[in-house]
């Protein structure tokens, strides 16, 4: 199956095919998956029942902390992605058996919906993926980097902790200025937030070169007061000069393999042809209305080795082939199939 579901990670997938790639997945994965077999026995659901892959419940996102959420054994995988922990929460682990559907989701969609790069001189605030190799934003960069052609190295300006390296920083920044050189500028929210903040603060503030981009990939993770998206678009353009129409946000998590983009300023997220979204209506578990707020699950064909239906603790709006994202639930208890939430 993994052959079929390469070939299907191609942004002119058509429903018919996800459709009966789905339903085949979720079937498979009931019954290879023994956190998911459980979790679809304990809500007396029978997969070999189901006609259609929406009928397949969500596993939460949480049982990725619990322990291995694989359709094989997880000492013998091939990457494991963790998430940060910063909750005081356990960490989540992703295991993927290897990064073949993972890389090629990633390639794929960034080229579908962020504008060509490889002109650009690339700026990291995510460690490198040697200082962080259970990261998956690390691995997102340096594969990126390894798949799009370039003029220039990807000049990395933090270390494992995300201190930045403000000399480094300011010199690259200050030399693109100088030789006109447009720049990509990669981050966690909190990470370009500190950055912008101290260029501020020390009366450092460049113009950087007209078409220049940031890349942010959201999260503040409690290293950094939360800031809306517009305070944030206000810092960068304060800071660097940069167009509000060329920050992009990256929706993803750690135990997605697939990724939605947008517009920061638009607040709407688009995701490729292999990645559907449900906005769920927690009162009744049923796809909610269109303009209503609903809990968001995902259904990842490029999870192939741990579990395609994912609920997580987000909530959005469906507008047209877009999300908007409305916010998330923290401390809720979860109560069947659905994770309420108060509206």
């Amino acid at each position: 199956m993994e052959e079929m579901i390469l070939d299907a990670l191609r942004p002119d997938l058509e429903e018919a095919e996800f459709d009966a790639l789905a339903l085949g997945l979720l079937r498979a994965q009931a019954g290879s998956n023994p956190v998911y077999r459980n979790f679809l026995r304990a809500a007396c659901f029978e997969s070999s029942m189901a006609g259609h892959w929406k009928e397949f419940p969500a596993l939460p996102v949480e049982a990725f902390r619990s322990g291995p959420v694989c359709c094989f054994d997880h000492n013998e995988a091939g990457l494991v992605f963790e998430t940060s922990g910063t909750s005081g929460k356990a960490s989540g682990r992703h295991y993927l058996k290897n990064g073949r559907c993972y890389e090629k989701a990633l390639a794929t969609s960034f080229r579908s919906f962020m504008p060509d790069l490889s002109g650009h001189r690339w700026i990291s605030l995510v460690p490198s993926f040697a200082l962080r190799p259970h990261s998956s934003l690390a691995y997102m960069i340096r594969h990126l980097a390894g798949e799009i052609p370039r003029l220039f190295p990807v000049e990395f300006v933090v270390d494992g902790d995300f201190v930045l390296d403000r000399v480094k920083c300011r010199r690259l920044l200050e030399t693109a200025v100088e030789r006109g050189e447009k720049v990509a500028l990669f981050g966690t929210s909190f990470a370009l937030a500190q950055a912008s903040e101290f260029f501020l603060e020390n009366g450092l503030v460049s113009r950087l070169p007209e078409g220049s981009v940031v890349f942010d990939t959201g999260g503040y993770k409690g290293r950094h007061r939360e800031l809306s998206p517009e305070e944030l678009i206000g810092l960068l353009v304060d800071a660097f000069g940069f167009s509000e129409k060329w920050v992009w946000n990256e929706y993803g998590m750690t135990e997605l393999s697939s990724q939605g983009y947008g517009k920061l300023e638009e607040g709407r997220h688009r995701f490729p042809p292999w990645l559907k979204v449900r906005v769920v209506d927690p009162a009744t578990g049923t796809e909610a209305g269109l303009g209503q707020r609903g809990l968001l699950h995902f259904y990842d064909l490029a999870n192939i080795h741990s579990v395609m239906a994912v609920a997580t603790l987000d909530t959005g709006i469906r507008e047209g082939d877009a999300i908007r994202l409305t916010g998330r639930l923290t401390g809720a208890p979860v109560r069947g199939c659905s994770l309420p939430f108060d509206l």
